[in-house]
């Protein structure tokens, strides 16, 4: 008996070192595959945020363009000029709905400002492309219709394609082209150019007013178009009203030209903004700043900063309720 119990015992022993073995092998395989499943779902965590972050930037871009477009953008009226062999002029109304349309010819000659003289309108989209200053445009116009241009169109090409277009008469009412609004060169973006396209969209020539009589002046075989005797004629037909609601009256503060100063005054004027004094100064300043004593900005200092691309300012403005001090803007802005 004392043989048999001796000879079993050592089985035993054997038998449970090879179950702690198996134990133990048990033990790390669970942790070895709770570590590969971590691994696993790290992986694809982080796989799922790589994909997921370049959309969410997308959708960023996106929404921001979208609400920084016209959709959401409180207007009372939109300019726009579309140039191409046909150059109109479109001022649409969004809250009273009284449309304008004025059709200019390509030879017609304008100022353009920024010191270029002047140019015809036929070949301004040339022009544009080779100084590479799509402003000019707005600029132009703004000044011919002494109001705010919102957005401006032109074929799209490349600066040695553009076409210079010819002619001496005004083109009846025309719709703009869909293959314009959607891909000619512009300053708008896409869903500025949805907001014009849905705009146009089933407007008739009976749902706007045409203008017909254009003042020009003739020196020789040139024919150029007369600012001043526009705005004398037309004085406020493209105005704002959220403008003469606000009622604020603007001092223009140049340092050079009175007549850039008078010029730009016309515009404000033009669009409802009340303009009641313009001094020199001998305080040169490179940035160009609309200073108003409020603690919210009002919206006509607002859009004033916007379409001039001005420095918004608080402080004090002495008798005026808004002062305009042109710094650089008035070179960029200068006519002969």
């Amino acid at each position: 008996m004392i043989k048999m119990s001796f000879l079993r015992k050592p089985r035993l022993t054997w038998r449970k070192q090879e179950s702690r073995k198996k134990v133990r092998i048990n033990i790390d395989s669970h942790f070895n595959g709770n570590d590969n499943i971590k691994h696993s779902n790290l992986f694809r965590i982080s796989s799922f945020g790589l994909r997921i972050f370049p959309i969410l930037i997308i959708i960023y871009f996106v929404g921001r363009e979208f609400y920084s477009s016209a959709f959401f953008q409180k207007r009372d009226r939109v300019n726009v000029v579309f140039s191409e062999e046909k150059i109109g002029f479109y001022s649409l109304g969004l809250t009273d709905n009284v449309n304008y349309f004025l059709s200019f010819f390509p030879d017609l000659e304008a100022a353009v400002p920024g010191g270029y003289g002047y140019y015809r309108l036929g070949a301004l989209a040339k022009l544009t492309s080779l100084e590479r200053s799509l402003d000019l445009f707005k600029k132009t116009y703004s000044t011919l219709t002494s109001s705010f241009v919102d957005f401006y169109f032109y074929p799209s090409a490349s600066s040695d394609k553009i076409e210079i277009f010819f002619g001496k008469e005004k083109k009846d009412f025309l719709r703009p082209r869909f293959y314009l609004i959607f891909f000619g060169k512009s300053n708008a973006l896409f869903f500025d150019r949805l907001f014009l396209y849905l705009q146009f969209l089933g407007k008739t020539e009976g749902q706007f007013k045409t203008i017909t009589s254009i003042p020009t002046k003739k020196e020789g075989n040139r024919v150029i178009f007369s600012s001043k005797d526009f705005f004398e004629s037309y004085q406020g037909i493209f105005y704002k009203r959220t403008y003469r609601t606000e009622q604020r009256n603007v001092q223009i503060i140049y340092t050079k030209s009175y007549k850039t100063a008078q010029l730009l005054g016309q515009i404000l004027e033009g669009e409802g903004i009340r303009v009641v004094d313009l001094s020199q100064t001998g305080e040169k300043t490179k940035e160009c700043e609309i200073v108003e004593d409020k603690k919210k900005f009002t919206e006509t200092a607002k859009s004033l900063s916007q379409f001039l691309g001005c420095q918004l300012v608080k402080g004090k403005t002495e008798a005026y309720d808004i002062m305009l001090k042109l710094g650089e803007v008035e070179e960029k802005w200068e006519i002969e």
